[in-house]
This record gives structure tokens, C-alpha cells and sequence, in this order.
């Protein structure tokens, strides 16, 4: 294998690698801006404020990440019947975590969540059924933000300052939902396999690994000329969940004593999740959790620090989501280690059962 110098080796990652560290860096600055113009203590007033009423929105995200997982799990035609739900449901969370503190820009999830079920689900149709449930995720988000635009924009004068920002955050959306399409008509997984074998990677270019990579192709390829019945389906799941986020801010507003409209929250939710589309390479949503919530309350005339104190408010739910979620991977890797080292023990203990019976044979004769 012809290897690569290593001052060339992996240099094409070098700026991506910059881009991110440089949008992280700007991201951590524009947090600590908004801690230090609000003021520590208006935002922890905000959250006693609100105080139990957080595990009212805690308990609404787990309806979400309910919907979510039906999203992925119609997905699956031949669906293994020792796959139980809550393990689908625990790989999508631990997928969700890993994708909210990693700039993965979702890719990493995604291969968490085939890893931890492909013990039950064999690994090219996890793979492949991940990234059909993931563009699905988008297509619902698309269809949920247009048709609480079309509610929102004409009941609320404030939004025609935010037209063409609007309209341009819309098209990107709709731009990366349809690249992301065209790349899963490309053969992405054999691409993908072809590009890690010019790295120098021990047991990376095996036929085991270039037969999943072919395999996950061919389901993938196969799911949209067949099942396009399960992809609209596994879209309208998305859709749902997507359709709770309004309600929480309209929680949230309620919980801080300010007047509120549910046409308000579709407008705030929908503009949001445009703003952290175009940011969607920056980890744990620096920018367009606090700041997007408070630039678009702001322009709706509430006060300044209550678009910040909402955007805090649902950080914290998210990161007692995330902790759900590492949670969930570190008991799934305990429990597969355990599996391992009994499997292991298994030959041994056969071993010492037929010595035992042979001793005991000698002994009688």
C-alpha cells in the first residue's frame, strides 16, 4: 500500500479542523458576552423562576425522543425481533449526545447509534438505515418550519424585518436536505471505505469491511425504490417532534410571567431552528440556543434578558438529556463487556467441568 508522507498525511482535515476550533473559540466568546451583559443573577433568577416547571419540558422532550426513535424504527423493513424498543431508544439517545457535545456535524451520532444495536441489527442495514432516519429528520424539520412560517409570519409584524434572513435560512435548510439526499445516491459508504484505506489504519482495508461498505450501499439504494411508503412515514414521526418545541417555549415564556402567544412560539422555534441550521458545525449550539432565542424575542419587544433566560432554560433540559445519553452508551459498553468476558469464560468453564468429571472417573475406578 502506497502510504503518505507524513507531513501530507491527513492534511486535507487540517482546515476543517481550523474552521471548527475557530467557531468554537468565537461561540465560548459569545456566551461569556451574554453571561456578563445579563448578568449572572438575572439569569439563576430566571431558573428559580421557573424552578419544577423544567421538568414539565424535561418530560415533553421525552415524548420527542419517543417520536424520534419510531422515526428511526420505521426504517427498519425486517425488523429483528430481539431488537426491543427501549434499545433502539437508548442507542438514538446516546447517538443525540455524542452529536451535541462533538462537531460531528451529526455523522458521528450516527455511527454510534448503528455501533450499539449492531449486535441485534446487522451493521450495513444499521448503518444505512441511520442516515435514511437522519435525512428524514431534516425533511420533517423542513415541513414543520413551513407551515409554522406560513402560520406565524402573517400574524407577526416583527417578522418582516427578518424576510430575507428568514427566506435565505430556509433555502440553506432546504439546500442541505437535498445534498445530503444526492450524496446517499452516490454510493457513500464505499467512498467512504476507498478514502480510509489511503490512511495508514492497521485492518482497514479488509473484505469484511469493503462487503458491509457495499452492503449498506445496496440497502440504502433499495429503501427509496421500495419503501417510500416507510419514508414519508418515518418524515410525519420527525414532523411531530419537531411540532413540541413550540409548546416548550410557550412553557418557558409562561414559567418566566410573560405574556405569550402559541403563534409567538412557532415563530420563535421556526426562526431558531434556521439559526442553528447555518451554524449546525458548532457543538452544543454556542450560538444559536441564547443567542438566536434572544435576537428574536428581542425584535418581538420582550425584555432583554428573556430570550437568553429561555435559551438557558432549554440548555438546561438538553443536558440532562446528554447526560441521559452517555448514561445510556456507558451502560451499553458495560453490558457488552460483560457479554465478551463470559463468552470468554465460557470455553474455560466447559474445560473445568470435563477435568472435574475425569478426576472423579479416576477416583471411582
Amino acid at each position: 500500500m502506497h502510504r503518505l508522507p507524513p507531513a501530507h498525511r491527513g492534511g486535507s482535515h487540517l482546515p476543517m479542523r481550523r474552521v471548527e476550533t475557530i467557531f468554537i473559540v468565537i461561540a465560548i466568546a459569545f456566551y461569556a458576552w451574554f453571561l456578563t451583559h445579563y448578568g449572572p443573577r438575572e439569569v439563576i433568577g430566571y431558573v428559580r423562576m421557573a424552578g419544577w416547571g423544567l421538568a414539565l419540558t424535561i418530560s415533553l422532550e421525552a415524548v420527542a425522543r419517543i417520536a424520534n426513535t419510531f422515526g428511526w424504527r420505521v426504517t427498519i423493513e425486517d425488523y429483528p425481533p430481539a431488537l426491543r424498543f427501549y434499545e433502539l431508544f437508548a442507542a438514538r439517545i446516546g447517538g443525540e449526545a455524542v452529536d451535541y457535545v462533538t462537531p460531528s456535524a451529526q455523522l458521528g451520532g450516527q455511527f454510534v447509534m448503528a455501533v450499539d444495536v449492531r449486535e441485534k441489527l446487522r451493521m450495513p442495514v444499521a448503518l444505512a438505515t441511520v442516515v435514511v432516519a437522519s435525512l428524514a429528520e431534516a425533511i420533517g424539520q423542513i415541513v414543520f418550519m413551513s407551515i409554522a412560517l406560513v402560520i406565524s409570519l402573517r400574524i407577526i409584524p416583527v417578522a418582516a424585518h427578518l424576510y430575507w434572513a428568514i427566506v435565505g435560512g430556509f433555502a440553506l435548510a432546504v439546500a442541505l436536505a437535498g445534498g445530503f439526499f444526492f450524496i446517499q445516491m452516490k454510493r457513500p459508504f464505499s467512498h467512504l471505505f476507498r478514502a480510509a484505506t489511503k490512511f495508514d489504519i492497521a485492518r482497514i482495508n479488509t473484505d469484511e469491511i469493503r462487503d458491509s461498505a457495499d452492503e449498506a450501499d445496496a440497502v440504502l439504494l433499495d429503501f427509496y425504490a421500495r419503501n417510500r411508503g416507510r419514508f414519508a412515514a418515518s418524515c410525519v414521526c420527525y414532523a411531530i417532534a419537531w411540532s413540541l418545541g413550540p409548546l416548550e417555549i410557550y412553557i418557558l415564556l409562561t414559567l418566566l410571567h410573560q405574556t405569550a402567544t402559541f403563534q409567538t412560539a412557532l415563530l420563535v422555534e421556526s426562526v431558531g431552528l434556521l439559526i442553528e441550521r447555518a451554524t449546525f458545525l458548532i457543538p452544543g449550539k454556542l450560538v444559536s440556543q441564547e443567542g438566536g432565542k434572544a435576537l428574536i424575542l428581542g425584535m418581538l419587544g420582550y425584555p432583554p434578558g428573556i430570550g437568553f433566560a429561555v435559551g438557558f432554560l432549554r440548555r438546561i433540559k438538553e443536558m440532562v438529556w446528554v447526560l441521559f445519553g452517555l448514561l445510556a452508551l456507558m451502560i451499553h459498553r458495560m453490558s457488552a463487556q460483560q457479554r465478551g468476558e463470559i463468552k470468554g469464560a465460557a470455553p474455560d468453564g466447559r474445560d473445568s467441568v470435563l477435568k472435574m468429571q475425569r478426576a472423579q472417573g479416576e477416583q471411582s475406578l
